[in-house]
């Protein structure tokens, strides 16, 4: 069993923003909260938070409800994790609170959109 840390968790189809308690490190337990077979991490933070997300969610028929993030270009569909990073590139508690959070979330409901894929250059 790994480490519990603490998550929050943003739900489009209830409309929830929420503390939650996660295994960091199982993978599992990642893909039962969110609801998915295969995640991604988007929306990386300058302070090291980010979202873990259904990779596979604008593939669904029909797309789950959206939300739109502040700190990220394209809606989000489906359940999303914030969660924060450290220096080994461990998932950790995220940096930034449920307020902050909540200000920075807003529901979009059912909209559609269309697959796409980003290729970023690390250089």
């Amino acid at each position: 069993m790994s480490k519990l840390i603490k998550a929050i968790s943003i739900d489009p189809t209830k409309r929830t923003i929420e503390e939650v308690e996660i295994e960091a490190r199982n993978l599992g337990v990642l893909y039962n909260h969110i609801g998915c077979r295969t995640i991604d991490f988007v929306c990386r933070m300058p302070n090291g938070d980010a979202l873990i997300v259904d990779d596979e969610a604008l593939l669904s028929d029909p797309q789950p409800p959206a939300f739109k993030f502040a700190y990220f270009l394209h809606h989000i569909h489906g359940i999303a994790l914030v969660v924060g990073s450290n220096k080994n590139g461990h998932t950790i508690e995220p940096k930034l609170t449920l307020q902050q959070v909540r200000n920075l979330t807003k529901f979009l409901g059912e909209v559609r959109t269309e697959p796409f894929m980003n290729v970023l250059s690390w250089e």
